[in-house]
């Protein structure tokens, strides 16, 4: 992978508790203006949720501040997904795999299968180049 290109997990608020989420929200504007944070890590946010960078075990003990249980369980799944970012989005899907501490009835998204291509091939397009490929022949 390039190194001018990170990825980013986008999940849900739903999965962080109601007191880490009035913190990120302080935070966020904490951060904005300057003032001191609660957290051990920078917010950047919005009305529709949270920004912030992927921390891994190491990191987090170098900071010798504690990090909310259910950041630690949203950085894992990241690190394990290999992302550099998670983006907590308020209009994003329940991921099946985290702890879900939002509205009750909202069901976790479960990733369908993708479809072979019209024409038999089993490997969709993946790329511009595949469509251009695709397009050329």
């Amino acid at each position: 992978m390039s190194l001018f290109i990170q990825n980013m997990l986008d999940i849900s608020t739903g999965h962080l508790t109601e007191d880490t989420r009035r913190r990120m929200g302080e935070d966020s504007r904490n951060f904005f203006i300057g003032k001191p944070c609660s957290l051990p890590f920078a917010v950047k946010g919005s009305s529709f949720g949270w920004f912030v960078d992927v921390r891994d075990a190491d990191e987090r003990a170098a900071s010798g501040a504690p990090y909310p249980f259910d950041i630690v369980d949203c950085y894992e799944l990241a690190l394990r997904m290999g992302c550099a970012y998670i983006l907590f989005d308020r209009d994003a899907e329940r991921h099946p795999e985290l702890n879900w501490y939002g509205d009750r009835g909202q069901e976790a998204y479960v990733e369908q299968p993708e479809v072979a291509g019209a024409d038999g091939n089993d490997e969709l397009p993946r790329t511009i180049n595949h469509f251009k490929a695709m397009l050329s022949q």
